[in-house]
C-alpha cells in the first residue's frame, strides 16, 4: 500500500498492468506519430541538419531546467557559451549547457552502440551533475511541496532496491522483454513516469529523464535528430505534469499520464518542424543578402554561423581554423552587410545574429 512519507519500494516493475487499447488514446498516437514523421522530414531540408542541435538543444535546456526552478534565458545561455570562460558563467547558465552537453553525449552514446543502459544514464546524469553523480546510497530522499515543504512523494529507497528497478527499467527501454507490442510513444511515457518514480539519483532526476525520453525517439526510430523538445510544453503545463505524474502513484491513471505526454509530443512536433521552417528561410535569406553583396558564404561558414547566435573571434578560429586577422575580415565583412551586429566585451568585439537569436528565444 503506497504511504506518501514512506520509501516506495513496493514500486511495480514495468510493464504496468494496464490497457491502452483506448479509442481516444490511440488516436492522439496517430496524430502525434505523424507529427513526429513530419518533423523527421523537415529537418532533411537543412544543408547540415546536425548544426540544429546545438542551439535547439540550448533552447530546450533552458525550459527543461525552468521546470526545476533553474531560471535564465536562451539568449544568456547562448551568449555564455560563447563570450564566458567557466569561471565567469553564472550557476542556471553552466546548468544549461551541461544539459545540453549531457544530451549530446546520449546522442552520440546511442550512434555508436545502438542502444543505451543503465550505465548510459548513469554518464548523462554525471553531467548534468558533477558534483552530485551516481546512484544515490544514503536514505532520506523525498520530494516536497514547493510551496508547503509537506512530503508529497519518497521514492525507494536502498542502493539494492533501486538498482532492481533501474535494470528492469534498462530491460523495458531496450526492449529486452518483449514489450514492442506497445507502441513507443505510450512505452515512452510509461518510462519518463517509472524513471522519476525511481527518483535514482541525488539531482538530475527529471532532467536525465527527459533526456532519455528524446533519445528513446531516436533509438525506436521516431527521429534522427534529437530535435523535439517536450520540456517547453511541460513547463508551460507544470502543474498538470506533476499532477498527473502523482495521479498514476495514487490512483493508478495510466492513461490520463500517457494522454498528457502525447499531446505534449504532438505540439512540441509541429512547433519545432515551424521553427525549422523559418531558420531554413533564414539560411536562405543570409545567402541572398551575401550574394546581392558579392560576398562568398561557404557551407562550413554557415554552418558556423547557424551554430549558436553569438561568436567572437577566438571562437571562429577554433571552430573554422582560420588565422585571426581572416576572422576579423569576414566579421567587417558580415557586419558591413547587416547579416551580424556587434558589441564590446570587455575588451572583445563580440558578434550576433540577431533575427536567428528572435527565432531561437520565442
Amino acid at each position: 500500500m503506497y504511504q506518501f512519507d514512506k520509501p516506495y519500494n513496493d514500486l511495480p516493475l514495468l510493464p504496468p498492468c494496464v490497457d491502452f487499447d483506448d479509442v481516444s488514446l490511440l488516436k492522439l498516437v496517430n496524430k502525434a506519430n505523424n507529427s513526429l514523421y513530419e518533423l523527421k522530414g523537415i529537418a532533411n531540408v537543412l544543408p547540415n541538419r546536425f548544426i540544429l542541435i546545438s542551439p535547439l538543444t540550448v533552447r530546450e535546456a533552458v525550459s527543461s531546467s525552468g521546470i526545476e526552478n533553474i531560471n535564465t534565458t536562451v539568449s544568456e545561455a547562448l551568449k555564455a557559451d560563447v563570450i564566458y570562460e567557466q569561471t565567469e558563467q553564472r550557476g542556471a547558465e553552466k546548468e544549461i549547457l551541461r544539459y545540453r552537453d549531457a544530451l549530446m553525449s546520449g546522442f552520440l552514446m546511442l550512434t555508436e552502440k545502438g542502444f543505451l543502459n543503465l550505465n548510459s544514464f548513469i554518464k548523462i546524469q554525471s553531467i548534468l551533475e558533477p558534483n552530485k553523480p551516481g546512484v544515490r546510497k544514503i536514505p532520506g530522499t523525498s520530494i516536497k511541496n514547493s510551496v508547503t515543504k509537506q512530503t508529497i512523494y519518497t521514492p525507494p529507497e536502498g542502493f539494492d532496491v533501486i538498482m532492481d528497478k533501474l535494470k528492469n527499467f534498462d530491460n523495458y527501454f531496450n526492449d529486452k522483454d518483449g514489450f514492442n507490442e506497445i507502441d513507443p510513444l505510450i512505452r515512452m511515457a510509461v518510462m519518463h513516469y517509472q524513471f522519476e518514480a525511481i527518483h535514482p539519483f541525488h539531482d538530475g532526476n527529471g532532467r536525465t529523464g527527459r533526456i532519455a525520453m528524446i533519445l528513446y525517439l531516436v533509438l525506436t526510430e521516431r527521429l534522427e535528430l534529437p530535435i523535439l523538445f517536450l520540456s517547453k510544453y511541460i513547463l508551460e503545463n507544470r502543474d498538470e505534469y506533476y499532477a498527473r505524474l502523482n495521479a498514476v502513484t495514487t490512483k493508478n491513471e495510466w492513461k490520463e499520464w500517457v494522454y498528457y505526454i502525447l499531446k505534449g509530443v504532438d505540439m512540441q512536433a509541429q512547433e519545432t518542424r515551424l521553427k525549422i521552417l523559418e531558420i531554413k528561410k533564414l539560411i536562405n535569406e543570409t545567402k541572398e543578402i551575401a550574394m546581392v553583396n558579392n560576398l562568398t558564404l561557404s557551407q562550413e561558414m554557415i554552418n558556423y554561423l547557424f551554430s549558436n547566435s553569438f561568436y567572437s573571434q577566438k571562437k571562429m578560429v577554433e571552430n573554422l581554423h582560420v588565422h585571426r586577422n581572416t576572422s576579423a575580415r569576414y566579421f567587417q565583412e558580415l557586419e558591413n552587410v547587416k547579416i551580424l551586429s556587434k558589441f564590446k566585451y570587455k575588451q572583445a568585439s563580440i558578434y550576433y545574429n540577431e533575427k536567428f537569436l528572435n527565432i531561437l528565444s520565442y
